[in-house]
């Protein structure tokens, strides 16, 4: 069985019906200066050029990264906050050091794990399929990239059926999460930096 500990989650706009097979994703259809995610006042903003003699499979893959990044980026932030306020198990503490009070301490971790690792597992499929293991020469080309057909960031999950029907709209609705996503980024960071410093709730 494989189990991937990495976090993925979102809101029901986050996670999209699947998209008809194609060709090329609507990612490599384009240049990635004209991706979703570029905006005012900036636009395309790569100064350290990591998108730079980057196939698009590889490009999509990191897109993958940042969508899922921002999405749990922004539960953490509400929940982070959240619980801190509103406490349901008798816990009152930071919420950097909430993990190791009595009663989420332990098993926890592991279910947290298995149910997470199993949500990952539908971002795994999405990678190009390897030859003969990971190490294998013949899959230098493939790894860590994202398949043809596949839409970055998408799930097969919109049970609201909140995802635009058309291209524009889409582009529009993805470009709003990335830049809460990257907002939440940053959020969460500094949330967890200053009770780090300071040991209080914020």
């Amino acid at each position: 069985m494989k189990l991937a500990l990495a976090l993925t989650a979102g809101t029901a706009a986050a996670f999209v019906a699947p998209s008809a097979p194609a060709a090329k994703t609507q990612l490599a259809a384009a240049p990635v200066q004209e991706w979703a995610g570029a905006t005012a006042p900036f636009g395309f903003f790569d100064p350290l050029g990591l998108s730079k003699d980057v196939d698009a499979g590889r490009l999509a893959f990191y897109r993958e990264a940042e969508i899922k990044h921002g999405r749990v980026a922004m539960l953490a932030s509400v929940g982070f906050l959240f619980q801190e306020h509103y406490t349901f198990t008798g816990i009152d503490s930071p919420s950097y050091v909430s993990f190791e009070q009595p009663g989420l301490a332990g098993g926890l971790w592991l279910g947290l794990a298995v149910m997470l690792g199993n949500v990952e597992g539908k971002s795994v499929e999405s990678f190009m399929p390897l030859d003969g293991g990971i190490v294998a020469e013949q899959n230098e080309s493939r790894l860590f990239r994202i398949k043809e057909d596949h839409l970055p960031g998408d799930l097969g999950f919109d049970p609201l059926g909140l995802k635009p029907t058309n291209d524009k709209d889409l582009k529009s609705m993805a470009t709003k999460e990335i830049n809460n996503g990257r907002l939440a980024m940053v959020g969460i960071a500094g949330m967890v930096a200053q009770e780090l410093v300071s040991g209080m709730k914020i």
